[in-house]
């Protein structure tokens, strides 16, 4: 006997008892009617129940990121928390990273030479494509050009320090024969290999295309994640200005800058912690960006091989894709 004919039973049993309590078969009417109404749901009820049943299994089970349409080539979308993959497509393709690259720039740099240390903008640097407002002979701390260098994507800050720490680090190698900017991209390619970026692959330290097949670094949006994740847990002075919708920052020579974001987001994602734009003709329109979901929760996004617009549309996206 299954559970609702035995309690339908045992309910009978009850109003029979009462009914004889009260006297008369009108009163066994009366209280059967009231108990079993009791005890059984209505149809509306039941179908009301079922209903919210059927909405909760769906809450759990809907994947935020099952419909969701983007214009770019590879995504990825991991939490630093829980070292959960949160959506992927073509996670692993080697793909042009244009300014993405100075993510790498920047960590080289930090691990090489003290934040404190006085770079001298010569003519040669400047001579890269782009006006970011640096001046022959100005001197910058490599923290605070780094700095420049992140949230304006300036072509100008990344030569600059390539030729500076490259300097350093060829002193260091006792090697007179590579030229400076030389060996500095070397020191890129190396630390690729060392952190086991292995679609990684540097020709520059900007990410300027190279010639029109050809842009100045190459990698993976996995690559990407993990490199940015690694420049913000060890270096977050150098990133956390690109969660600014623009800054101003003195030279050395007490020149003012101001710089606003190339990320034109920047002030549309909750919790944003840092952000690194890249665009070129070959590369397309890429984006990278870490956020804080929650307290201690904290998500690094990647699109690569977007279009200049459609990066920041994937992106947003994706942000509220995580939010969900």
């Amino acid at each position: 006997m299954n559970t609702k004919k035995s309690r339908e039973k045992i309910m009978t049993k009850r109003a029979h008892a009462l009914a004889v309590v009260l006297g008369g078969g009108a009163g066994f009417a009366i209280a059967l009617q009231g108990l079993l109404s009791f005890a059984m749901p209505t149809a509306a009820q039941t179908n009301l129940d079922i209903t919210t049943q059927e909405e909760i299994r769906s809450a759990k089970t809907t994947n935020p990121f099952e419909n969701i349409s983007l214009e770019a080539r590879a995504v990825y979308v991991f939490d630093l928390k829980t070292n959960a993959v949160l959506y992927a497509k073509n996670e692993n393709e080697k793909i042009p990273l244009a300014s993405i690259t100075k993510i790498m720039t920047a960590l080289v740099a930090r691990e090489h030479l003290p934040e404190s240390s006085v770079i001298t903008i010569t003519k040669d640097d400047i001579s890269a494509e782009g006006d970011s407002g640096l001046r022959t002979g100005e001197r910058w701390r490599l923290g605070d050009i780094l700095n420049l260098m992140m949230i304006i994507s300036s072509n100008d800050a990344a030569r600059a320090v390539a030729e500076f720490t490259g300097r350093e680090g060829r002193m260091e190698q006792s090697v007179d024969t590579m030229p400076s900017r030389g060996r500095f991209i070397q020191m890129m390619n190396e630390k690729a290999l060392a952190l086991g970026l292995d679609q990684m692959e540097f020709f520059n330290e900007s990410g300027l295309d190279v010639s029109v097949t050809q842009n100045g670094g190459y990698g993976s949006a996995r690559n990407v994640a993990e490199l940015f994740a690694e420049l913000w847990k060890k270096y977050p002075e150098n990133v956390e200005i690109t969660a600014r919708k623009d800054a101003r920052i003195y030279s050395q020579d007490d020149i003012a800058h101001i710089l606003p974001n190339t990320n034109e987001i920047v002030g549309r994602i909750p919790g944003l912690v840092a952000s690194k734009t890249g665009f070129t003709n070959i590369s397309g329109g890429n984006l990278a960006v870490i956020f804080d979901r929650g307290i201690g929760d904290t998500v690094v996004a990647v699109v690569l091989g977007s279009t200049y617009k459609g990066r920041f549309d994937d992106m947003q996206k994706l942000v509220e894709a995580v939010r969900k």
